[in-house]
């Protein structure tokens, strides 16, 4: 009997699973991509955006951008240096006036984005994908690598507030209400309101999350609006002022920040701040200073603010460049030490004993008389 002889053919690939593989993205890619929709995923920013590209080659100047919202300077400068930093406007000086304007890729992304707010007909969408699609804009824009940050440690559920029980609009009405009384005959509703609503805004770029952020605000926008009234001389400054000033205020600053705390008590205002503040205070910068007999678990990384650095009278800077303005009449001191976060225990303590020389060979002679 004749058998017939059979042979594996090659199988031809299936068009769909083929298409199913291409639309998988890598997982560098979607890192990628979400660091991108994170820093678009802002309305201050994606109203700005809209704004300097609705003005077209004239460009718009930075004092009419900040005026059309309700944020201190600073803030609006935040979201317009983020924009840059990402290639979606230009920033250029004409005469005293600093004007921006759109980029192209900025313009083809703005007209990608205005149809989710004026979507087409159903059905396919008649797009030239390689000019129109939202993935080929991004991959246009630059995106800053950053170092993944360890997960924090999940908190008890004992210190995390009931869901649903409060709005955080209505928690910020209420801490409104507090700061509107505290600061009676100091600063009219409507200033402490500009406050509290900017510091809940810089406050919630770097928050791990929204649970907290209310309470969290109240602190920042307290101390913000008790310097300016130092500042301008409101109130008197019992005490000498000093505030530290890092990268991420997750290190350097909280260390030197909480010893001379430590050391000096109420003798001394203390602050602190970074550049470009972290989600939390590092876990392994707190363990170190338990060590101590120091508790850091009720700080949290602080914006600079222009008030703060205007309030002090002795400024310590920690690797953070020139980010921190220079006013007359000011001590500023300059310490280069390396940043601990993300070394090891070794290495941390080292930066916390050599914070702890400083702080008791520069700064408590001169404070503490």
């Amino acid at each position: 009997m004749d058998h017939e002889h059979v042979t594996d053919a090659p199988r031809t690939p299936d068009p769909s699973e083929a298409a199913d593989a291409a639309a998988r993205l890598p997982a560098g890619t979607a890192r990628r991509l979400a660091r991108q929709l994170k820093d678009l995923a802002e309305p201050v920013r994606l109203r700005l955006l809209s704004m300097v590209v609705a003005s077209g080659q004239e460009g718009m100047r930075a004092g009419d951008l900040s005026a059309a919202f309700d944020l201190t300077k600073p803030t609006v400068s935040h979201h317009l240096k983020v924009l840059g930093e990402a290639g979606l406007v230009a920033r250029e000086r004409r005469g005293t006036q600093i004007i921006y304007r759109s980029t192209p890729v900025a313009q083809r992304l703005h007209t990608v984005l205005s149809r989710f707010s004026h979507p087409g007909p159903p059905g396919p969408p008649a797009v030239d994908d390689r000019h129109e699609g939202l993935r080929s804009v991004l991959d246009e824009l630059r995106v800053e690598e950053r170092t993944e940050r360890p997960s924090r440690p999940e908190r008890a559920a004992a210190d995390r507030p009931l869901p649903g029980l409060l709005d955080p609009q209505d928690l910020l009405d209420r801490v409104q209400e507090r700061l509107t009384i505290r600061f009676t005959g100091m600063f009219s509703p409507e200033t402490v309101r500009r406050y509290l609503r900017d510091s809940y805004e810089l406050l919630s770029h770097s928050a791990a999350g929204t649970a907290h952020l209310p309470a969290l605000t109240e602190r920042f926008a307290a101390e913000r609006l008790t310097a300016v009234a130092q500042r301008d001389g409101i109130i008197d400054k019992l005490v000498p002022e000093v505030l530290f000033v890092c990268v991420q205020n997750s290190g350097r600053s909280q260390i030197a920040a909480a010893l001379l705390r430590n050391l000096a008590g109420d003798r001394v205002q203390i602050r602190s701040a970074g550049s470009a503040p972290a989600e939390g205070v590092d876990p392994l910068v707190d363990e170190v200073m338990a060590e101590v007999g120091i508790d850091l678990r009720t700080e949290f990384p602080k914006p600079l603010t222009d008030e703060i650095v205007h309030s002090a009278d002795i400024v310590v800077t920690m690797g953070c460049g020139d980010a921190c303005p220079v006013y007359p009449g000011k001590r500023y001191l300059d310490w280069p030490i390396p940043d601990p976060v993300g070394q090891s225990r070794a290495v941390v303590r080292r930066v916390r004993d050599d914070i702890d020389g400083r702080i008791r060979a520069e700064l408590l002679p001169g404070l503490l008389g």
